[in-house]
C-alpha cells in the first residue's frame, strides 16, 4: 500500500533554523493533492532580520498575534506523522523542523522524506538548475515563490511530474526506480 506523502516548505525569520515564521503543506493521495494548508508563525522572540523579511515579505506585524511553534504544532503534527515528507532543498526544510522541534522539546515523528531537487536532477538532468522556480517553469507550475503554500504545492507538483515523466505508479515506486534513499526525521 502506497505511503501518505506530504509536502511542506518552511520560512524563516532569520539565520538561525528554530525561526520558522511560515509553513506551507500540501498533502498528496491518488496522484493529487487532496489538500493545502499554511500557517504564520511566531518566531522566537518575534525577531526577523531584514534579509530574510526582503526574501519572503513577512514582518514582525504580520506574526505578533500568531502563535509560536509549540503552539501551532497541535495542528501541525497530525499532517506530518506517518508521512513521508517531500521539500525542495530538504536538507533546509528538515534542518528547519528539527530545530523547532528541539528549541520547544517537543517530540519528532516518525517520518522519512525526500528532496524534490534530487528528483529533479535525475528525471531533468540538463536543466540549467535545479531551483525551485527554474524546475517550475520547466514544468509549467505556476509559483509565487517563497509563499511557503505555493512553494509546498509546487514541490508536491514536481514530484507528481517526475512520476508521471518516470512511469512509476506511485511517488514510492518513484523513490525507488530513481535510485533515492529516504532520510529520516
Amino acid at each position: 500500500m502506497p505511503q501518505r506523502w506530504v509536502a511542506i516548505d518552511f520560512e524563516t525569520a532569520s539565520r538561525e533554523r528554530a525561526s520558522a515564521c511560515a509553513l506551507g503543506i500540501a498533502v498528496i493521495d491518488g496522484g493529487g493533492i487532496v489538500e493545502e494548508r499554511s500557517w504564520l508563525i511566531q518566531p522566537p522572540g518575534n525577531y526577523f532580520e531584514p534579509m530574510n523579511t526582503r526574501i519572503h515579505g513577512i514582518d514582525a506585524d504580520m506574526v505578533w498575534q500568531e502563535p509560536e511553534f509549540d503552539e501551532a504544532w497541535a495542528e501541525i503534527e497530525p499532517y506530518l506523522q506517518g508521512a513521508v515528507l517531500l521539500a525542495h532543498n530538504a536538507p533546509f526544510d528538515i534542518a528547519v523542523l528539527r530545530a523547532s522541534l528541539e528549541r520547544y522539546g517537543l517530540q519528532a515523528p516518525e517520518v522519512a522524506y525526500h528532496c524534490t531537487v534530487s528528483m529533479a536532477r535525475k528525471v531533468w538532468p540538463r536543466l540549467v538548475n535545479h531551483q525551485l522556480p527554474t524546475v517550475c517553469e520547466h514544468c509549467g507550475i505556476e509559483l509565487c515563490h517563497h509563499d511557503a503554500a505555493s512553494d509546498a504545492a509546487a514541490c508536491a507538483r514536481i514530484a507528481m511530474r517526475c512520476r508521471r515523466e518516470s512511469a512509476a505508479p506511485d511517488l514510492d515506486a518513484l523513490a525507488v526506480s530513481l535510485g533515492l534513499r529516504a532520510g529520516r526525521l
